[in-house]
């Protein structure tokens, strides 16, 4: 009878492992952030990254859900500790590079992009949004040069197709 209710035991364990874990299982965590449940998925997520610290996904969706709940100190802290920890990944560094362009620290982008791109050469979106950044580089440098020298017509010229281009794109 002895080993009868280790058996139930081990049977009782096991289904509230399986049950654990489809509870951190990262579908069913991102169903509950679509859900609008994000408090609770951020919960399972932490679950998730207790039990394994080297789990990148469920950092990386840890830091995204934290970044769509407004918590952009917890999210870029997140990206900074992935990108450093695991370097050939280009998403930390490119959602890092978004999080400091949308401040205006442009330089802290472009490095952050650079990174990503030593990390993953072939990746386009990093190429792409690397690209962006120097189109707006470009844009804040010639609307500087205008209001320094409002008679500068190369300037103004290039400052509006520049401005042009990116209408059409957005």
């Amino acid at each position: 009878m002895k080993y009868l209710y280790t058996g139930i035991l081990v049977l009782i364990l096991t289904a509230m492992g399986a049950a654990n874990a489809e509870t951190t299982d990262l579908g069913t965590i991102k169903r509950l952030a679509a859900e609008g449940k994000g408090e609770i998925a951020i919960e399972k997520l932490n679950e998730r990254i207790m039990a394994n610290q080297q789990d990148v996904q469920a950092r990386f969706l840890k830091a995204v859900l934290s970044l769509e709940r407004g918590d952009t100190n917890t999210a870029r802290a997140l990206f900074m500790e992935i990108s450093q920890q695991f370097p050939q990944l280009p998403e930390p560094y490119n959602n890092l590079a978004a999080l400091y362009a949308r401040d205006g620290d442009y330089e802290k982008a472009r490095q952050a992009l650079l990174d990503a791109v030593t990390g993953a050469p072939d990746y386009p979106v990093v190429r792409a949004n690397l690209g962006d950044l120097y189109v707006n580089l470009a844009v804040d440098a010639y609307r500087r040069a205008v209001e320094l020298n409002p008679q500068d017509q190369a300037s103004q010229a290039k400052l509006r197709l520049l401005e042009k281009m990116f209408a059409a794109s957005n």
